[in-house]
């Protein structure tokens, strides 16, 4: 019989032989590493527990990587610096098709018994168009499959997440694992910009097909990482290049699903420009109500042009409607139009205040490219629309709200090469939503002919003679022009109140010299008005009241002028041997001239005032270019002006020790005597000048100097007074204006003075002027 002692001896035998065996069995499956510690990682969701040995025991992850311990089994990253490719190997008799290149900036690992490579700090992965990049990465050679993520710092935050680029598509993980053999992969917790927005998930496969499948994802244009707002679908399918396809899909608002759903989802993902769905933006106006705003459709009309039609919808009945479309031919031109409309509702149908408001506006922004066409040009800056439409509540531009004034401007011209035409159409017009005038000019041409020599000879043998310097030239400018109220604009009486005329100049001059020293510069300037409405007054013996009336028909006035001017130049020169100044230079430019221009109108005198009083009136006063002189005129003009710089020393100029200060860099005073008047021929004194104190101060003056005084009607009486002393006295009246100028900002302050004895004083009162800041007389006697 067997004994207690015996059995148990024998159970304690087979308990030490399963133990061994146990153990054994163990050791074969664990995976040797060169060292001696591990961190065991969670593998992806669904997957087996990944091991990820370290390059240290115990590894602790932070922004600075620590080194090796064991530096038998790990080499720094310094010594592999350069890209090593991998070397190939097979699985199931297949190569890869190209090499892995990889770097990391900490250290790089290599499990020889395992056939793997570890990646430390800033890896980065390429493999044909694949780049990987991440903190951590881990290569298996055998299966061809890498894996990534992030690690935590020190701080406790996690840096240096899986950064993932293929096919064009953007990825960020947090972990991801990828095959490049099949060229399938599984991503946590991704994100990738999709146009605007982008695409989120809790897990993304990739296919050898290059497509995303991606479950519990959405899409947001929040660029926070837990966005406030997202568009919630349980499974997406990503097509690179494509499309965007999705289940049933919610919106959520700060995490919490709202009861706005739809069955499924489709968006285009087409790299550039593709039709699609423009997503609108939501809020609240105080006085229209919650909206949906810029909501609509794009269309991609091919690489010249496009089309967006969108559209606001405000909850108290409001809305508004825009189509706008960009175009663009290289080299050729560019533009953009926007058509708007918008209807505004204010109060509610049962209140007695309850009206609806309709707006237009029109933009339309062209430009031709320079190189286009060297000699022509064209573009326009149109804004045209209602006034009040950027003056409600559905305006979302705080520039168009304040914008109180609407210019448009339409301009082509044109210049022939080797020729001396060249021709300019505008059409421009200007709109006050305030006032509710509309000014438009349409159209404004003007051609112009360049200065000719008709007498010039084409061979020149010789000296020129003084006849070939005439130069002709000539412009015609033509334009119709309307100001009216845009309430009525689009009416007859529109047409009523337009305006129209043309101009012609021809301009001769020349210049020789004379006496050697004298430069001589006659010139004649002949102008052609014509004009289509001519204006009438009469008296009606009926109704005992004067009227007027305007004509239509063609009509012309003319006038012609002529001058002759002669002006030379002095210099004046003081030079100094010694002290710090060595010279002082004077330039003195008087001129001389006479100027005609002939009476070749007269004005129309009756009984045509109010009340039937006597006045005075022209035809032509409805000439939107003027009408001739209606006296002869024959003025002798004079002036001159001067220039004052010295010479000083100067230390900073090395290479002559001098430099040049200007004293006085203008001063010019001017005047005219008019031979055909009958009184007051002299007219005002005309003084002004501008220098430099220091660097950056400038100074300007002008003044006027009236060699005629005012009673106190501010009529001009008689140039000689009687004084006190019953000694005649002439009078002057001045007015001075002085602008000082520092560092480009410019202050003009103007001066009067009234100075004189009473009885002076009592006949003189100062002519206002229109200056900046304030201006009185200055009595001057002598």
């Amino acid at each position: 019989m067997i004994s207690v002692a015996t059995v148990i001896k024998s159970f304690s035998v087979c308990l030490l032989f399963v133990v061994l065996a146990t153990v054994g069995y163990a050791q074969k499956l664990l995976p040797t590493s060169t060292t001696d510690s591990t961190v065991v990682t969670p593998g992806l969701s669904g997957t087996k527990l990944f091991s990820r040995p370290d390059s240290i025991a115990p590894f602790v992850a932070d922004t600075t990587f620590n080194l090796l311990k064991d530096r038998t089994a790990a080499r720094d990253s310094s010594a592999i610096d350069s890209i090593k490719p991998l070397p190939k190997q097979q699985k199931k008799g297949t190569d890869l098709e190209e090499e892995i290149k990889y770097h990391a900036r900490d250290s790089i690992r290599f499990g020889v018994e395992e056939k793997k490579v570890y990646l430390y700090g800033d890896a980065q992965i390429n493999y044909q168009d694949i780049e990987l990049k991440a903190a951590y990465i881990e290569i298996d050679q055998e299966t061809k499959e890498v894996y990534a993520e992030g690690v935590i710092d020190s701080t406790g935050k996690k840096i240096g997440k899986p950064q993932f680029k293929s096919g064009g598509q953007d990825f960020s993980a947090n972990r991801m694992r990828y095959n490049f053999d099949t060229g399938k992969g599984q991503i946590l917790e991704v994100i990738t910009q999709e146009g605007e927005g982008n695409l989120r998930g809790e897990k993304v496969k990739k296919t050898e097909e290059n497509f995303y499948y991606i479950e519990d994802g959405g899409y947001t244009t929040c660029d926070a990482e837990d966005p406030h707002y997202l568009i919630k679908a349980k499974k997406l399918k990503v097509i690179p290049n494509d499309k965007i396809v999705s289940g049933p899909a919610f919106l959520m608002f700060e995490g919490v699903y709202t009861p706005l759903v739809v069955p499924f989802g489709w968006f285009p993902n087409k790299s550039g420009r593709s039709s699609g769905i423009l997503f609108p933006e939501y809020g609240e106006s105080p006085t229209q109500g919650f909206f949906f705003r810029n909501f609509g459709y794009y269309f991609n009309l091919g690489d010249k042009a496009d089309l967006a039609l969108t559209g606001d919808i405000y909850t108290k009945g409001s809305y508004g409607v825009r189509a706008v479309s960009n175009y663009k031919k290289r080299y050729k031109y560019n533009g953009r139009v926007e058509l708007s409309h918008n209807s505004l509702r204010n109060s509610r149908r049962e209140f007695p205040d309850y009206r609806v408001q309709n707006n237009f506006f029109f933009k339309w922004r062209h430009q031709q490219d320079p190189k286009a066409r060297p000699t022509t040009s064209f573009s326009t800056d149109v804004n045209v629309g209602s006034s009040t439409n950027f003056q409600n509540g559905i305006t979302t531009s705080t520039q168009d709200y304040l914008t109180n004034t609407f210019t448009s401007s339409i301009a082509f011209s044109k210049r022939w090469i080797g020729k001396p035409f060249s021709i300019n159409v505008n059409l421009s017009h200007s709109q006050n939503t305030q006032t509710k005038i509309v000014n438009v000019t349409l159209p404004q041409i003007s051609f112009n002919v360049q200065r000719i020599y008709p007498f010039k000879r084409k061979n020149q043998i010789g000296k020129q003679r003084w006849y070939e310097k005439i130069g002709v030239s000539y412009s015609l400018r033509t334009e119709n022009r309307v100001t009216t109220a845009d309430s009525v604009f689009f009416t007859r009486a529109t047409l009523d109140k337009m305006r129209n005329g043309v101009i012609q100049t021809i301009p001769i001059s020349t210049s020789f010299k004379a006496f050697k020293y004298f430069t001589v510069s006659p010139s004649v300037t002949y102008n052609e008005r014509w004009f289509f409405q001519r204006l009438d007054r009469g008296w009606d013996n009926e109704t005992q009241t004067a009227f007027s009336d305007t004509s239509y028909g063609f009509f012309s006035n003319r006038d012609v002028n002529a001058s002759v001017n002669m002006n030379t130049t002095l210099y004046g020169l003081v030079q100094f041997k010694k002290g710090w100044i060595r010279g002082i230079r004077h330039v003195f430019n008087p001129q001389v001239g006479f100027t005609y221009r002939p009476k070749l109108a007269s004005d129309e005198v009756g009984f045509f005032g109010d009340n039937g009083s006597l006045i005075t009136y022209s035809h032509d006063a409805l000439s939107i270019y003027g009408r001739p002189p209606t006296d002869n005129t024959g003025s002798i003009t004079y002036g001159f002006g001067n220039q004052l710089e010295m010479k000083v020393r100067s230390k900073k100029d090395t290479i002559t020790g001098f430099k040049k200060v200007k004293i006085l860099e203008q001063f010019n005073v001017g005047g005219s005597y008019n031979l055909f008047a009958d009184s007051l021929n002299l007219s005002d004194i005309r003084i002004n000048g501008r220098t430099r104190i220091l660097e950056r101060l400038g100074v300007n003056f002008n003044m006027n100097l009236s060699p005629y005084a005012q009673d106190t009607n501010g009529r001009t009486i008689n140039k000689w007074l009687v004084n006190e002393t019953g000694q005649l006295t002439r009078l002057t009246t001045a007015s001075v204006a002085l602008t000082l100028n520092l560092n480009g900002q410019s202050r003009q302050t103007d001066y009067n003075s009234n100075k004189g004895t009473d009885a002076e004083l009592a006949q003189i009162n100062a002519a206002k002027s229109s200056h900046i800041d304030f201006k009185h007389s200055l009595a001057i006697g002598y």
